[in-house]
């Protein structure tokens, strides 16, 4: 099944457009024929507020989906053993992506240097460590993907930097996480952002990944109508790929 979409963004995000609601991503993802979504707001929009969460969930329930719909969350790593989402309240989620590399909010760790290749890819394993080793975490997204927002530079220059960078991290510590990754199940995202910031050097990692045996989450990480539909993007990559259903990552039901 490549047609699903296990990162979107609600309009409780303050970062997604205003009219992006539940009902219309559910409507538009069956019209696209999407055969199953997972709504993945931010942890933080929810502010511990068990009863946010309730009418979240509440709204998806009301929608009448034809199509299943997951109810996830979206954390990220502060630092090892440190998330932004405790046990209690990841509880009432169906799954928890976790980020390693959320430069752009308080309080998560950063490489020493975001002009210095080596000391990113050095930091970018670290936290990818942190990922996989937190016990809440389901799925990894989007690691080793670099932001033009929080890097500053252009879509090619942060190609050629995020290529040096890839270039700097140890493969057997990479190697042996992703063996850990696969042994607990966990997935990890695959993004159009690669497409749209250029870093299609990442599909080597993906393919990595398959060989260790880890499995792949589809995720476009909608923050509007228009993002949904780049999740087209992917499609020659997963035919590149040559990825089976077996390879994909869904949520446990």
């Amino acid at each position: 099944m490549r047609s699903c979409d296990y990162h979107i963004h609600t309009q409780l995000s303050g970062c997604a457009d205003k009219e992006f609601s539940i009902n219309k991503i559910i409507q538009l993802q069956q019209e696209r024929g999407l055969e199953a979504i997972g709504i993945t707001d931010h942890d933080y929009n929810y502010q511990g507020k068990v009863k946010t969460i309730q009418a979240a969930q509440k709204a998806v329930a009301e929608a009448k989906p034809s199509i299943p719909v997951h109810f996830g969350v979206e954390s990220q790593m502060l630092e090892y053993h440190v998330t932004s989402i405790n046990i209690r309240l990841a509880a009432y989620f169906d799954y928890v992506l976790m980020a390693p590399n959320h430069y752009h909010l308080r309080g998560v760790a950063q490489p020493k240097s975001f002009r210095d290749p080596r000391r990113v890819a050095l930091h970018e394993i670290y936290m990818f460590e942190a990922t996989i080793a937190c016990p809440i975490t389901d799925a990894i997204v989007h690691p080793f993907l670099l932001s033009p927002d929080v890097f500053r530079l252009s879509n090619a220059e942060l190609s050629a930097f995020g290529q040096e960078m890839m270039r700097h991290i140890d493969q057997k510590r990479l190697i042996y996480q992703l063996d850990l990754a696969s042994q607990r199940g966990l997935g990890i995202e695959i993004s159009p952002k690669i497409i749209r910031y250029n870093q299609r050097y990442l599909v080597e990692f993906y393919q990595l990944c398959l060989e260790r045996e880890v499995k792949l989450l589809i995720g476009s990480d909608a923050h509007n109508t228009k993002q949904l539909e780049e999740l087209s993007l992917l499609e020659p990559i997963l035919e590149e790929l040559g990825i089976a259903e077996e390879q994909l990552w869904h949520p446990k039901t």
